[in-house]
């Protein structure tokens, strides 16, 4: 009898520490595919994370970073606020963020590219189009692109 006790007992606790164990993966997934709420100063990325979600790959942004860049705003003031669109990146255990921060001319164009959101399964950008002339901006398109892996 004392054997089969003993082999019950081993099977229990094996069993609890594969359900505590599965406890935590659960816990931690779940925490790093939402993402926690990104530390930034910048209004712009702030303002953008308030109107999208983590599920909306590929939204439309024109309207709310038109309140930070509005037609007509002078080129270097336009480039100081998407300087300073930046977040802090998470401090996990597991994995390591990936930030992206880009910019590209292509004549009057500037492409901006910023990670406004990283999780362990991907990262949220904003991707920003202004077009200036004579030093003001003209055109602007925004959108939140998503990359998973």
């Amino acid at each position: 009898m004392g054997l089969s006790y003993a082999m019950i007992s081993k099977g229990r606790l094996l069993a609890g520490g594969v359900i505590l164990f599965a406890l935590v993966c659960l816990v931690a997934t779940l925490d790093f595919s939402r993402g926690r709420v990104p530390e930034t100063t910048s209004p712009l990325v702030g303002d953008v994370l308030a109107a999208t979600t983590a599920r909306e790959c590929g939204r439309d942004a024109t309207e709310v970073v038109s309140r930070h860049l509005p037609a007509g705003i002078e080129q270097a003031a336009a480039e100081s606020i998407l300087k300073a669109a930046t977040i802090v990146p998470p401090q996990p255990w597991f994995w390591t963020p990936v930030m992206e921060t880009a910019t590209t001319w292509t004549g009057d164009t500037l492409e901006a590219l910023r990670t406004i959101k990283t999780t362990a399964f991907g990262t949220n950008l904003l991707r920003v189009h202004l077009t200036f002339g004579d030093g003001k901006l003209r055109r602007l398109a925004a959108e939140v692109v998503c990359r998973f892996g």
